[in-house]
């Protein structure tokens, strides 16, 4: 008598599975039915994920996730071409008991994200196009190019400051001209080996310097791409944005569209304020940690523009400062900026300059 084999059919079933991602190593929760049903260790690599997804638990409907990080978008892609849904999470955003922040292991940190993604306790992040990811890091490469040219810049001026050689008067505005090189290399420090380190250093910042100039020039050609010209000039029709601010909030944000009103794009770029309730007590603190640091910071640089160029503002500004302090007010000025940015980019309606509300 032929005994024929019987295969689990997970069929109507649905998995959901959590990914600690590492660079060599993964740790990978299954939980089905609200119990974590497996917990395994495997090599970074997605087609082995695939296939014992597929091989152990056949016609399931699998879900997946992962936390945002230094992996980026990849994995994500080559899970949904296999027909897998994923989505990759803010690490933030993963609910955590006091216990587990204390006790973090790799393999807990997958069991959560199985657990969570389960509960539908979990909002994906926005995962741009290929092709609008590869801008995105043309942009960050710039903000990485800078960082680095100022600390190579501040190694040049520390190791002046330890050798006791003060900057001429001519040059305290700190800006690196031309002539200012020629002064740096006629420093004479009679010590051999210090002239080398020293002239070695302002070859870093001049390379670092051409280097951003050529990444600048190639992320100013952006805003001609067909995708971003018609939002790069609104956007650039608004006081205090210029190109560098109007090409990061384009690929940084891609579509507008995905921030269904002003409230929930600010709470992305991060002017909102805390708030303490307890009982009938209510009261507002700083603006929240949590931030698109980069685009805040370029926001709050375009609102010191935009009280130069813009009545309004201006006229809200000096109203502030009598209240708090300049600070206080420019960051109120950012966010009202913002505002404005997203009604006209939203909108697609060219900024009009003056306008109180």
């Amino acid at each position: 008598m032929t005994k024929l084999k019987q295969f689990a059919d997970f069929t109507g079933f649905s998995l959901y599975v959590g990914i600690d991602v590492h660079l060599k190593n993964w740790d990978v929760s299954v939980n089905l039915g609200k119990q974590n049903i497996r917990s395994f260790h495997q090599a970074a690599e997605c087609s082995v994920l695939i296939n014992t997804l597929k091989r152990d638990y056949p016609n399931a409907e699998i879900h997946c996730a992962y936390e945002a990080g230094f992996s980026g978008f990849w994995l994500q892609r080559e899970l949904t071409n296999a027909g897998i849904s994923c989505i990759v999470v803010n690490a933030a955003d993963i609910p955590q008991t006091d216990k587990e922040r204390k006790t973090k292991t790799d393999r807990r940190d997958s069991k959560k994200i199985a657990q969570a993604l389960e509960a539908g306790q979990l909002n994906p992040i926005f995962i741009p196009d290929i092709e609008s990811e590869g801008h995105r890091r043309l942009v960050r490469y710039r903000l990485q190019l800078l960082r680095d040219l100022n600390k190579s810049k501040a190694r040049v001026k520390h190791l002046l400051h330890q050798q006791g050689i003060a900057i001429p008067k001519n040059f305290k505005s700190g800006k690196w001209s031309k002539a200012f090189f020629q002064w740096l290399r006629t420093i004479n420090t009679n010590i051999e080996s210090i002239k080398y380190t020293l002239d070695k250093m302002i070859i870093q910042v001049e390379q670092t310097k051409q280097e951003l100039k050529d990444v600048t020039n190639e992320m100013e050609k952006l805003l001609e791409n067909e995708k971003y010209k018609k939002t790069a000039d609104i956007l650039m029709g608004i006081p205090g944005v210029g190109p560098i601010t109007a090409a990061t909030l384009i690929v940084e944000i891609n579509d507008i569209r995905r921030f269904s009103s002003f409230k929930k794009f600010n709470s992305y770029i991060g002017f909102c304020p805390g708030e303490h309730s307890s009982g009938e007590s209510e009261r507002k603190g700083h603006i929240i940690s949590r931030n698109h640091n980069v685009l805040r910071a370029l926001l709050i640089e375009a609102a010191w523009m935009a009280v130069k160029k813009d009545p309004a503002l201006l006229i809200s500004y000096t109203n502030l400062i009598k209240r708090m302090t300049g600070k206080r007010a420019i960051i109120k000025i950012a966010r009202k900026l913002l505002n404005r940015i997203y009604h006209v980019w939203y909108r697609g309606e060219n900024y009009q300059k003056g306008v109180i509300n």
